[in-house]
């Protein structure tokens, strides 16, 4: 291990103070059509490989509607790999933050015993909406979901 005088390049990390596995994050809104959705893609472009993230719905549509594909899209997202499903398809236990996009209200259905940390967001639901409400939500869900990936940035294990 380099003590003093070394460039970074020579730097041996210990395993005690490595970075720890991916950050992973559940959006969950009710029909896993709009918000859930477009948060899932937006966390997963401004996270990078830092970050795994899903989207899940309390009563899921079973689709994604067009108006959100088309919104992610003219915003410069890549929307592969959607689709709609439900919290009780998900493995809750697999994730270190679970975010309400309903409100309160949507954390009243998760089980009370998991370990994740839980968010509760009142994002207003765009379905049926005309494009500028689409956008207004991804846009909110962008400063949103910026914020939260700045709060988790330096996530490292405790030096013991």
């Amino acid at each position: 291990m380099c003590l003093s005088g070394c460039d970074d390049e020579k730097r041996v990390t210990s395993d005690y103070n490595a970075p720890m596995a991916r950050l992973s994050i559940l959006y969950i809104c009710i029909g896993n059509t709009c918000r859930s959705p477009m948060a899932e893609v937006i966390t997963r472009s401004m996270g990078g490989d830092r970050v795994t993230a899903a989207s899940a719905g309390l009563m899921p549509f079973g689709r994604i509607v067009a108006s959100t594909v088309e919104t992610l899209e003219d915003l410069g997202y890549e929307p592969r790999g959607l689709s709609s499903k439900a919290v009780d398809d998900v493995d809750l236990t697999s994730f270190d933050i679970i975010v309400s996009l309903v409100g309160d209200s949507g954390l009243h259905y998760l089980p009370p015993t998991l370990g994740a940390q839980l968010e509760s967001w009142s994002s207003p639901d765009p379905y049926g909406e005309d494009d500028e409400v689409y956008l207004a939500v991804a846009r909110e869900l962008e400063r949103r979901i910026h914020d939260l990936l700045a709060d988790h940035e330096d996530r490292e294990l405790p030096i013991l």
